[in-house]
């Protein structure tokens, strides 16, 4: 079983995962691996409170497992209860001077975590043969930060660059295979995509009333997504799910890995069934259902998004051009291809340039700017236009 589950893991086929799971469940309540995989479902689900839930229980059964652990104080780190998280990366350091990931986390908790002791390891440990090379990326991304703060230029911008090339270079496959999809796939046919079905075209979830966050990253989706769902509206998140994404791709994956395959003659075709059949899989129940996803590479699919979801509202976040290129390269997105080199990031943000004003043309009424800048400045106006298009009710406490 545990197999399986982690094949739909790495799917996105969270709705199957859960089935498996509960009818597992329901032969063994407290086996530790069925709840470490519900912990891991739920957190994928953006659903923090019962993968807390689920993570505590595989720690009562199974207390002390590192892997356990490191995943209750992911989630405690999601639900900002920061204490509580550190205290389990440092006793997980305590225990393993080699584990990369606590340190990282206690980075990500505030480089101020990482004291002249936890330096000096990670030094060391960047030029450990046994260390793996993902993992040495994200040592010198940290061994970066530590030299900005002590105004060293050049050598923290050496080692971010470095740091970029093994991150991108421990996944070189998934990585070139990414480059692929975005440089030649999907932004050569965003305007170009076919639908097809066996049967009459419907609006598949015209009932729901769904929120895109789209844009590049560090330009407020996160800020945007919080001011939500501390509304009054019970609007749940599933944050970075890539639903959509990985749908696409269970529509043009034979094509695309064909032997007879040639690039001059694909036609990006999404079967509506299939399509249906995949998001359904990845979000579950839609009809009726009010969510946000905020996939910022989606609006590279806004011509498919309102195709299921035509009452879809899409929220687009942005700032500052140049401001937004160099806090991609200053931060680590291990899952991004595109964001391990300057140019790698400038391409991709013409393209997404290119692409938002072509669909902010052709759907004016489905799409909102939203600018970071402004929303910081003017909180009660610009919150008011977001809350309004979203046709949510809106109130001070969400500040």
């Amino acid at each position: 079983m545990e197999q399986i589950i982690q094949k739909y893991l790495q799917k996105g086929e969270f709705q199957k995962a859960l089935n498996l799971l509960e009818i597992g469940k329901k032969k063994e309540s407290n086996n530790a691996a069925l709840n470490y995989y519900f912990g891991k479902v739920y957190f994928q689900l953006n659903d923090h409170k019962k993968s807390l839930f689920y993570f505590r229980k595989c720690n009562q059964i199974n207390p002390g497992n590192p892997k356990i652990l490191y995943n209750l104080a992911q989630v405690l780190q999601g639900q900002g209860k920061i204490d509580e998280a550190k205290k389990i990366y440092e006793k997980l350091i305590k225990e393993n001077s080699k584990d990369i990931k606590s340190y990282y986390g206690l980075f990500n908790l505030g480089l101020k975590n990482i004291n002249d002791d936890y330096a000096i390891k990670l030094k060391k440990l960047s030029n450990d043969k046994d260390i793996k090379l993902f993992d040495k990326c994200f040592i010198n991304f940290i061994l970066s930060k530590l030299k900005k703060k002590e105004n060293k230029l050049n050598e923290e911008l050496e080692l971010l660059k470095l740091a970029h090339q093994q991150c991108f270079n421990a996944h070189s496959n998934y990585n070139n295979q990414s480059e692929f999809y975005y440089n030649e796939i999907i932004t050569k046919h965003y305007n170009k995509i076919k639908f097809e079905d066996d049967t009459n075209k419907i609006k598949l979830f015209d009932k729901s009333k769904p929120i895109f966050i789209v844009g590049l990253p560090r330009s407020g989706s996160t800020l945007i997504e919080s001011l939500i769902t501390q509304s009054s509206n019970n609007v749940n998140s599933f944050g970075e799910l890539h639903a959509i994404n990985m749908s696409i791709f269970d529509c043009i994956a034979a094509d695309i890995y064909s032997k007879n395959f040639k690039l001059e003659n694909f036609n990006l075709i999404i079967n509506r069934t299939t399509f249906k059949n995949s998001l359904q899989e990845r979000y579950g129940d839609l009809e009726n259902k009010n969510f946000i996803d905020k996939s910022l590479e989606n609006f590279l699919n806004i011509e498919i998004i309102l195709e299921f979801f035509p009452n879809a509202k899409i929220l687009h976040s942005f700032r500052n051009f140049n401001d937004a290129i160099i806090s991609i390269y200053q931060k680590m997105m291990p899952d991004l291809s595109w964001s391990h080199t300057i140019e790698g990031i400038i391409n991709y943000a013409n393209n997404y340039k290119n692409i938002i004003n072509y669909f902010k043309k052709k759907y004016p009424n489905n799409i909102l700017d939203v600018n970071l800048e402004e929303l910081s400045t003017n909180k009660e106006t610009e919150t008011k236009k977001i809350f309004n298009f979203c046709e949510l009710n809106w109130n001070k406490e969400i500040f």
